[in-house]
């Protein structure tokens, strides 16, 4: 996938790079959370910074500079330790808790493991029961005071429930980095830069059309200026081109009702001329707010006490 460059990758990258920086310095190094709601960069802020810190191979070993942590969807004190191994692409096998544990702790020494990305920190609370949350936590806490590397924590806003309801991972861990959808309003000239770059392969026409001011404002209220959903629909209009159609209104209102909303109405189709200009964030709609993170752009409510 294309990286495109905005302002808050930057941000973030820059952010990572000085928590990667720390490792190694003493035994309390520098951790940070990086927090927005599904579809913004998270994951792949994480996995390109690891791809700009590839794994070296030396003589005796291959060394790992830097590893994404997956927490996987129903956290347990084991398949968190296990998850620590696949994330050097180790096979996890057999063996007790405590033996993954162990073996996690040698590996990343003997890897060299400078800095770690904890992604998906949201699932250590959206599932189970309040003790098995509670047994999870402990043990990515476990792994992370045996390894001693600074940590970017990755996940949905509801996270911050995971550090407000821990204190030792609240102290240790102050720094957070909130990322947000693209708007209307400051964050549209980034939007419509990134709408030109990711139409590369169009024609200059298409990609200045795209890029245009109505044609931005209307992608915006089809994505809800969510990076990944912004992403995708490009891809298919990027095959309308390919098969040598140029962009329109028609064709792009015909796209939106095939792929996204098949029984979306004049009014509600961001690219037909009866559309209301406004967000597809009511009851039933698109981009309705979901019960754990609420709204997409209500920043306050999204972070509060992050």
């Amino acid at each position: 996938m294309i990286c495109i460059e905005t302002l808050a990758f930057q941000d973030a990258m820059a952010r990572l790079a000085d928590c990667h920086a720390d490792s190694g310095l003493d035994d309390d190094p520098q951790s940070m959370k990086l927090l927005g709601v599904s579809g913004v960069g998270k994951s792949f802020i994480f996995k390109e910074y690891c791809l700009r810190h590839p794994p070296v191979i030396e003589d005796e070993v291959t060394r790992v500079p830097v590893v994404r942590v997956q927490i996987p969807s129903q956290p347990t004190r084991k398949s968190i330790f296990a998850a620590f191994l696949k994330a050097l692409q180790i096979h996890v096998g057999s063996g007790s808790a405590d033996r993954l544990r162990e073996r996690a702790q040698i590996l990343y020494q003997t890897c060299g493991v400078e800095f770690v990305c904890v992604d998906e920190v949201q699932h250590l609370i959206d599932r189970g029961q309040a003790h098995t949350f509670a047994s999870a936590a402990d043990a990515l806490k476990e792994m992370l005071d045996l390894l001693k590397l600074p940590v970017a924590f990755g996940g949905a806003p509801r996270a911050r429930i995971l550090f407000a309801h821990n204190g030792q991972l609240r102290s240790r861990v102050p720094e957070v980095l909130k990322l947000y959808p693209f708007d209307l309003e400051d964050r549209f000239p980034q939007f419509r830069g990134f709408l030109y770059e990711l139409a590369v392969g169009m024609s200059e026409g298409n990609r200045k059309w795209l890029a245009s001011t109505d044609v931005a404002t209307r992608m915006f209220y089809a994505t809800d200026g969510i990076h990944r959903t912004t992403a995708f629909m490009v891809k298919r209009m990027r095959h309308l081109a390919d098969k040598g159609q140029m962009l329109s209104f028609v064709a792009l209102e015909k796209l939106f009702e095939r792929h996204y909303w098949s029984e979306v109405s004049a009014e509600l189709n961001p690219f037909h001329k009866s559309f209301a200009m406004r967000r597809l964030n009511r009851v039933g709609e698109l981009h309705e707010p979901t019960y754990l993170d609420g709204d997409n752009h209500e920043e306050d409510a999204l972070y509060e006490d992050a």
